[in-house]
């Protein structure tokens, strides 16, 4: 039986999914560069809250946690004093789920999520297909198929090895 908890990341995982799918999709036409990106970020944010729900990370509902702020060091406190990192790499995890990289690109296409949506909005300066070219779009979406290859990793992996890198148990 499937509890809440993993019904919920199953669905953001889908939706990671039909994200990447539709930004792939965007990326065809020059023209819609912005929506490409918009569709990734949400993949990339998806797919790495759906990486740390499935290792019990804690973690606030935001399109990104600053390094400087109080949000990212819990997520870092709570990585480093389970040890997760040296847990994955025992289980030769660390390459496909690589947890510092994938809070680097959770932060960094965060930034862009108002931008992708609605440019430049003060005083209607620039629309977002006027900010982003077809080279920012295909890096968009390469990090989104490396954030949704990390979700996914997790999704199938081993249901006795996921356990091991719960809190409490050791690898």
């Amino acid at each position: 039986m499937i509890d809440a908890q993993s019904k919920t990341i199953e669905g953001w995982i889908d939706k990671a999914s039909n994200q990447l799918q539709a930004a792939k999709e965007h990326l065809k036409s020059f023209y819609r560069c912005s929506e490409a990106m918009e569709a990734a970020q949400e993949c990339v944010e998806l797919s790495v809250k759906s990486v740390l729900s499935l290792l019990h990370v804690k973690h606030p509902p935001a399109h990104e946690w600053a390094p400087d702020k109080k949000a990212f060091a819990a997520i870092a406190r709570q990585i480093q004093e389970r040890q997760l990192l040296e847990k994955l790499a025992s289980q030769h995890l660390d390459h496909t789920v690589p947890l510092p990289r994938l809070l680097l690109l959770m932060n960094f296409w965060g930034h862009f999520y108002l931008a992708t949506k609605y440019g430049f909005d003060a005083e209607h300066f620039a629309s977002a297909q006027d900010l982003f070219k077809p080279d920012e779009a295909k890096l968009a979406v390469q990090h989104a198929e490396e954030c949704y290859r990390a979700a996914s990793a997790l999704r199938y992996h081993d249901r006795d090895k996921l356990a091991a890198l719960l809190p409490g148990r050791t690898a």
